[in-house]
């Protein structure tokens, strides 16, 4: 299971972090209204899938959505073998539950890239794989982690 391959990283890692139960939630609205409090700083983590290569992880705040031309940069890839995955996908695949997508290579096939505008934030909330459970941490520490690209990645300012 996902969630048991997370944990093990966070132990070996020697970083702090805190694991907090709760009602299953799917989507960022949902997380909003039952368990607002771990909702400052949330990170959102979009399942995409490279044709003919690998998984890619791409971590934005909880609202903020996916720039695709720069996506397809930081990976030197043309735009249009950038693919969504469907959740029923990325729990078949990967192991993910709907809602609890986290930032972590879980496989060797998997990227991370996150949005450059994360570096430095302190404290974050992040997906651990079961939708029940939320993860707290330094993004510094997750950064260590999980070694990700570091790219302008959110669409917008």
């Amino acid at each position: 299971m996902v969630f048991e391959k997370v944990k093990s990283l966070l132990e070996t890692s020697g970083s702090h972090y805190t694991l907090h139960t709760h009602p299953a939630v799917r989507t960022i609205e949902d997380a909003e209204e039952k368990v607002a409090h771990l909702t400052k700083n949330l990170l959102k983590t979009i399942v995409f899938k490279i044709k003919d290569s690998h998984w890619v992880l791409a971590v934005v705040k909880g609202h903020e959505r996916i720039d695709y031309k720069e996506l397809a940069r930081a990976f030197d890839v043309n735009r249009r073998k950038i693919r969504t995955v469907s959740p029923d996908r990325v729990e078949k695949q990967l192991g993910f539950e709907v809602g609890g997508i986290g930032p972590f290579p879980v496989n060797d096939s998997i990227k991370i890239i996150m949005d450059q505008s994360l570096t430095g934030i302190g404290m974050i909330f992040c997906g651990s794989g079961k939708n029940t459970v939320t993860i707290e941490m330094d993004i510094s520490d997750l950064i260590k982690l999980v070694k990700p690209v570091i790219w302008k990645i959110k669409k917008g300012a």
